[in-house]
């Protein structure tokens, strides 16, 4: 098999003009100190017991993953199922039409 090689070339060198930004400074300023007023509520914020809430484990968690995906194949499967009983029943349908429409002409 012959052996291919790309041609080669030479890029010519040029050189970017130069030129230099002007120094400049930055004005300071200072943030103006303040203080928020305080205040008081004049009654009393009621205090709610939240009951203590079980984290599922990892284990559970799977577990649950695993629940769906067998609910989602197992309705995947039975519309599928269903699908094809109505093509059955579609094709015979039809079946029984074209009988009929043969036999009246």
């Amino acid at each position: 098999m012959p052996k291919f090689e790309l041609p080669t070339f030479e890029m010519p060198s040029f050189e970017m003009p130069k030129f230099e930004m002007p120094s400049f400074e930055m004005p300071s300023f200072e943030m103006p100190n303040f203080e928020l007023p305080k205040f008081e509520l004049p009654f009393e914020l009621p205090t709610i017991d939240l009951p203590e809430v079980d984290l599922p484990s990892a284990e559970q968690i799977t577990g649950f993953a695993r629940d769906a995906a067998y609910v989602g194949v197992g309705l995947a499967v039975m519309t599928a199922e269903r699908l094809q009983a109505l093509q059955q029943q579609l094709v015979e349908l039809l079946k029984d039409q074209l009988a009929r429409v043969r036999t009246a002409a």
